[in-house]
């Protein structure tokens, strides 16, 4: 119902597209409206949530509770409604509407009544909040948003927020750094999502018992036939700014699983690879050393050639020439391994990883891959 790119007259209304911003679970278009016969011209904005899945509702709230805050800021104190829809228009548009409702209502009263606010949405439109599963997304999302609050900065204001964040809150004998930081660890994830990195066949290939990749976003191989877990790694989809699965975040490799490793790279055509791990650190094998060094070396049906290696100050960069031996086909693969992260604590200087992120997007750019950058330290989620 809206131009792709230009001007699309509809009835009375001549509608023109200005802006597009594409991020990772909500989109934002700008258009131009006016009406035949009027110079009166006015924008529209229009915000669309990517990230619902088809069935069910999304797994974690965080995302939906972004996109309804940058709605609320984006919407001049002086405009008419927000018009919702979503397909039939009482589904996710009631749950939309409970969610931002309620947080409203949080910020003035200190109280929530989703019952009772959903009685009251279906008085004035029927079958608002239409699934038992979207009328618990509504309570998990406002749970999380008193959970954790409002943490959006101004990045004009972040020095002061960190400073404020490293004193000693009143009454408390920890820093606002440390009360933060304790409320991530409170959030913990049930077992029964972990299913197919819990099963007997590929128990042996966890590094640590227990950091799993969560079922809806791991990272899945091609299953091999007869071969039972052949579709498992640990390794999971993480979302971007930008992009929806810009990264995966995976475990090192053990010498069990190189050859999935490998095979991970090509099945999600992922040509970047970022190591933040040594192989081995205070006398401890962090990682097994999943590429050739001299010659090539076959990992299952891929053949991986070292080409060239260079020494920068801060990290090493690998390039590989990988190809599938069952068609011939390859590609270039590219793996930066920083070696400046200390083997206890963090870097004491963040300027350094900030220059050599940069240099790995750089290097994204100049070759154009769409697929993933990989990301690996030792069990795959601090560093």
């Amino acid at each position: 119902f809206r131009p792709t790119r230009g001007t699309e007259v509809y009835g009375m209304m001549t509608v023109t597209i200005t802006e597009t911003q594409e991020l990772a679970t909500y989109s934002i278009r700008t258009f131009q409206i006016c009406r035949t016969g009027s110079n009166e011209r006015r924008e529209i904005k229009q915000l669309q949530f990517t990230a619902w899945p088809d069935h069910g509702v999304p797994e974690f709230p965080a995302p939906f509770l972004q996109f309804l805050k940058r709605t609320k800021s984006l919407n001049p104190l002086d405009a008419g409604p927000i018009i919702v829809h979503c397909s039939a228009g009482v589904g996710r548009t009631g749950c939309y509407i409970v969610i931002d409702s309620m947080l409203e209502r949080m910020k003035h009263e200190k109280m929530v009544d989703i019952y009772g606010h959903v009685t009251c949405l279906r008085a004035q439109r029927n079958y608002m909040v239409q699934t038992e599963d979207q009328y618990i997304f509504i309570h998990d999302a406002l749970l999380e948003a008193v959970i954790c609050g409002n943490t959006e900065v101004p990045a004009r204001n972040l020095h002061n927020h960190i400073q404020k964040l490293m004193q000693v809150e009143a009454g408390e004998n920890i820093t606002g750094m440390e009360i933060e930081f304790k409320k991530l660890s409170n959030i913990k994830a049930d077992s029964t999502r972990f299913v197919t990195a819990n099963l007997p066949c590929n128990k042996h290939k966890n590094r640590l018992v227990h950091i799993l990749p969560y079922e809806s976003s791991r990272v899945c191989l091609t299953p091999i036939r007869g071969i039972e877990g052949s579709d498992y790694i640990n390794a999971s989809f993480v979302d971007g700014y930008r992009y929806r699965f810009a990264y995966i975040a995976a475990q090192a490799p053990l010498q069990d699983t190189a050859e999935d490793f490998w095979r991970m790279l090509w099945e999600h055509n992922s040509t970047i690879v970022v190591m933040l791990t040594k192989l081995k650190e205070m006398g401890r094998e962090k990682c097994f050393q999943y590429w050739p060094h001299e010659r090539s070396v076959r990992y299952q049906y891929y053949v991986v050639d070292p080409i060239a290696e260079y020494n920068m100050p801060q990290y090493k960069l690998r390039e590989f020439k990988v190809t599938d031996a069952r068609d011939g086909s390859s590609r270039t693969v590219r793996q930066f391994q920083f070696v400046d992260w200390p083997e206890q604590g963090v870097p004491k200087s963040g300027e350094g990883f900030i220059d050599f992120i940069g240099q790995v997007h750089k290097t994204k750019e100049q070759f154009g891959q769409d697929g993933p950058i990989t990301v690996h330290c030792s069990a795959g989620v601090g560093r």
